[in-house]
């Protein structure tokens, strides 16, 4: 990367004041806009954006490669011929992409690190929300890449300029555990889906079968549908052979008191014949049953990321005893974050952090009016659903369990703050404390986190006892 001087000099270069540090601008920057099978890239030179009327870097051409190793050795190729037509090095490129929600980007994003090429990633939306305060209405892949060069530069003039954050990319391992979490919630939904339609298909085929099941969406029941596929075929089986057919599906707890109530009620069913929807049913619950087990596989395969597997080297990851220090962490919520995070090392602040994570605030403005603050609309996903869940799971054990974090949020709720917005500042708390833990390399101590906010840990404990029923003898 080469330096080069600024338009605007006061006197001798030497009498400037050594400590202050000298920018460096790239030579060309280099937007991917990443796609299933092909790519668009641009390579602008820093002079384009100098022009005044601010069209020179618009007109640049753009090049379209596939996604293969065909297309990404042209791509190299191109890259190479700007080299050595400017007397160039691989430092004097920066390139910017879009992280993508599969593994479109990963091949070319790994091709080019090797290659020793600077590449960042940008936050989600940012690209759009910066087409649009430069005025462009054109939406296209072609513009997305100029747009993408337009802001490495753009943050190059001003390193400060929040709307603009450039990320180092993501390593395979955080690839991999991002991948598998969004395929477990995936899984989750599809199989609430199919639990969804063997209720409703139950309301018909087995209208008393609630009478013995509180849940009639469980493995036990589905399995015992099986061998009983209507209320018809139950009808005139024995308290023993209800007991047997319970037992084996797996609700042996309840196996007895159900087989019970199930003798008494069947003989007396309404249940009708219902031949035409047997065979749906059959097919539901065996889909449903399937992801059961596709689920437990995935739990396994979490686990196994987390802890590392010794007997095949493969070793625990730095990130897992950190974050289930934290109270109510599951192995799922500590994936999914280390999946997000993937090294803490890429953020060079804890601002930047949440922004990442998309728990920061900005102001929310009209024109030039600031009305306030808000919770940004950026950052990724997961990352906001997960901290959510973690603030709702504590808030709703904070009588049973205490915790700074209740605390916390009771306070702002005093202080006349509403639920939502406490909510979401709780959710601020929760990543600035996930930044120290990792940067710091320590677990969470409740007795050193509840000293710094000044909370007594001890009145907490108090709380609970005071809360706690007193059974009378």
């Amino acid at each position: 990367m080469k330096n080069t001087n600024s338009p605007f000099s006061y006197g001798n270069e030497s009498e400037v004041n050594n400590n202050q540090e000298t920018r460096n601008f790239y030579q060309f920057y280099v937007g991917i806009d990443i796609g299933a099978s092909f790519h668009v890239a641009s390579c602008i030179r820093y002079d384009a954006f100098l022009d005044p009327k601010g069209i020179a870097w618009k007109r640049t051409k753009t090049l379209k490669f596939n996604a293969d190793s065909v297309g990404i050795v042209e791509f190299l190729s191109a890259l190479k011929q700007m080299e050595e037509q400017f007397n160039l090095n691989r430092d004097d490129f920066l390139i910017l992409l879009e992280p993508t929600g599969g593994h479109y980007s990963y091949l070319v994003q790994q091709v080019l690190l090797n290659e020793g090429y600077d590449l960042f990633q940008i936050e989600n939306k940012a690209v759009g929300e910066f087409r649009k305060n430069l005025g462009i209405s054109e939406k296209s892949d072609s513009m997305d890449a100029k747009v993408m060069s337009y802001m490495g530069w753009h943050k190059q003039l001003h390193p400060n300029m929040q709307g603009v954050t450039l990320i180092r990319p993501q390593t395979v391992l955080q690839s991999l555990f991002r991948t598998v979490m969004r395929d477990r919630w995936y899984l989750n939904v599809q199989l609430t889906r199919r639990k969804n339609q063997v209720q409703q298909l139950l309301k018909v085929t087995h209208p008393d079968l609630n009478k013995a099941f509180k849940k009639l969406g469980t493995i036990s029941v589905m399995k015992l549908v099986l061998e009983y596929p209507t209320g018809l075929n139950m009808k005139d089986s024995s308290e023993e052979e209800l007991y047997k057919a319970i037992s084996k599906a797996g609700a042996k707890n309840v196996a007895k008191k159900a087989a019970k109530v199930l003798a008494e009620v069947m003989p007396n069913t309404v249940a009708v014949p219902v031949e035409h929807l047997v065979g749906r049913q059959k097919w539901v619950i065996e889909e449903a049953l399937r992801l059961e087990e596709s689920l437990k596989l995935i739990d396994q395969e979490i686990h196994h990321l987390l802890w590392g597997v010794p007997e095949k080297g493969i070793q625990a990851h730095p990130y897992t005893e950190i974050l289930l220090s934290l109270p109510f962490v599951s192995e799922n919520i500590a994936c999914t974050l280390i999946g997000v995070i993937g090294d803490i090392e890429r953020f060079n602040t804890y601002k930047e952090f949440k922004k990442y994570l998309g728990v920061s605030a900005e102001n929310s403005q009209s024109g030039t009016s600031v009305k306030g603050t808000k919770q940004t609309n950026s950052g990724v996903r997961d990352a906001r659903r997960v901290l959510y869940q973690m603030s709702l799971i504590i808030l709703a054990n904070g009588k049973t369990h205490p915790t700074v974090f209740k605390a916390y949020y009771d306070r702002k709720v005093e202080e006349g703050m509403s639920k939502k917005k406490a909510i979401g500042h709780l959710c601020g708390k929760l990543a600035n404390l996930i930044y120290s833990l990792l940067r710091n390399n320590v677990k969470y101590d409740p007795v050193i986190h509840a000293a710094a906010c000044g909370i007594n840990l001890a009145e907490l404990s108090i709380s609970k006892e005071e809360n706690e029923p007193v059974l009378l003898s």
